[in-house]
C-alpha cells in the first residue's frame, strides 16, 4: 500500500505539475505568448497522462503489465455498449434540453463552423439525425485513439492504485476527482464551455468537475470490470464525437451550463442517471482480487 500511495503522489505531481504550471504561465503571459502556451496544453493534453505513468513506472520500478488488449471484440456485449449506449444517453439528454428550450434548436447543423464554410445542413427527420449521430460516434471510435492517452494514464495506471489504497468507490471517486483538477487550466481559458456563462469562468470549471466525476464512473466501471483499458477508450471517444454536435445544432452556437453539449447539466442527465447506477453496481476490491476467469486480477 504504501508503494501504491508513492505512485499515486508521483503520477499526479506530474500530471498536474505539468497542467496548472502551464495554465499559470498563460496566465501571466499576453497575446500571442499566451495562445502558445495554452496550445500547448491543449495539444498535449492527452499525452501528459501517458507519459506520466511510463515515468511513474520507471521511477518506483513497477514491472506490472499494462492492462491494455486490442481484442475487444472477445467481449462483444461490452463493446456494443461502450460505442453505443454513451451516445443514446447523449442524444437523449439534447433532446430533453432543445424540448425545454424550444427556442434554442435551429433545425438545421451548421456545418460551416466545423469546415469553414457558409453550409448548412437542413434537419427535416430530427429522429433520423440523432441515430446518425449515434452512428457516426461508434464509426469514428478508431479516429479517437489519441482519448487513449488519457485512459491509459488515469484508468490502467491510477485507477487501480487509488483502489487499492482507498477502495473501489472511494478510489474512483478520487479519480474522477482528480481527472476533474487536471482540465480546470483548459476550462479556465474557454475550454468546452462558453466564456458568457453566468459566473464564467468559475462556474464552467465547477461544471466541469462534475462531468469528470461522472464520466470517470463510467469508464472506470468498465476498467473495473474488462481489465482492459480499451473499453474505457471506447466511451471517452463516442463522448468525444458526438459530444461536439449539438451546439452545432443550437441557435446560439454557445455552449452553456445546461447544454446543448453534454458537458451540460440537462444534456448529462442520463450519463448521470447511468453513472450513478454504475457507481452502486462497482464490484468490491475482494471481487476484484479473486477474479473471474482472471479479469478482475489487479492487486
Amino acid at each position: 500500500m504504501d508503494t501504491s500511495k508513492k505512485q499515486i503522489r508521483i503520477y499526479l505531481l506530474f500530471v498536474l505539475g505539468i497542467c496548472w504550471g502551464l495554465g499559470i504561465v498563460a496566465f501571466c503571459l499576453q497575446g500571442n505568448s499566451q495562445n502558445i502556451i495554452y496550445q500547448i496544453l491543449q495539444k498535449g493534453f492527452t499525452a501528459f497522462p501517458v507519459i506520466a505513468a511510463v515515468f511513474t513506472r520507471r521511477v518506483t520500478r513497477d514491472e506490472s503489465e499494462w492492462r491494455i488488449s486490442f481484442r475487444i471484440w472477445k467481449n462483444k456485449k461490452l463493446w456494443a455498449f461502450c460505442a453505443f449506449v454513451p451516445s443514446i444517453l447523449i442524444v437523449m439528454g439534447v433532446a430533453l434540453y432543445f424540448m425545454l428550450f424550444p427556442k434554442q434548436y435551429s433545425g438545421v447543423f451548421n456545418l460551416g463552423s466545423l469546415i469553414g464554410t457558409e453550409q448548412v445542413i437542413h434537419i427535416t427527420d430530427p429522429l433520423r439525425f440523432c441515430v446518425i449521430c449515434v452512428l457516426i460516434a461508434a464509426i469514428c471510435i478508431p479516429i479517437q485513439v489519441l482519448e487513449l492517452g488519457e485512459e491509459i494514464g488515469w484508468r490502467e495506471y491510477l485507477l487501480p492504485k487509488q483502489i487499492a489504497v482507498y477502495g473501489v468507490r472511494k478510489g474512483t471517486l478520487l479519480n474522477g476527482l482528480y481527472w476533474g483538477i487536471a482540465h480546470l487550466p483548459l476550462i479556465y481559458f474557454g475550454f468546452n464551455y462558453s466564456p458568457e456563462n453566468a459566473g464564467a469562468p468559475w462556474s464552467n470549471m465547477l461544471m466541469m468537475m462534475l462531468v469528470c466525476v461522472m464520466l470517470g464512473i463510467i469508464c472506470s466501471y468498465v476498467m473495473v470490470r474488462s481489465n482492459n483499458v480499451m473499453y474505457p477508450a471506447i466511451i471517452h471517444g463516442a463522448v468525444n464525437v458526438i459530444g461536439e454536435i449539438p451546439v452545432f445544432v443550437s441557435v446560439s452556437g454557445k455552449n452553456g451550463l445546461l447544454g446543448p453539449n453534454p458537458t451540460g447539466l440537462i444534456s448529462m442527465s442520463g450519463l448521470i442517471l447511468c453513472a450513478a447506477i454504475m457507481f452502486i453496481k462497482l464490484p468490491t476490491v475482494k471481487m476484484i482480487c479473486r477474479g473471474n476467469g482472471g479479469k478482475y486480477k489487479w492487486f
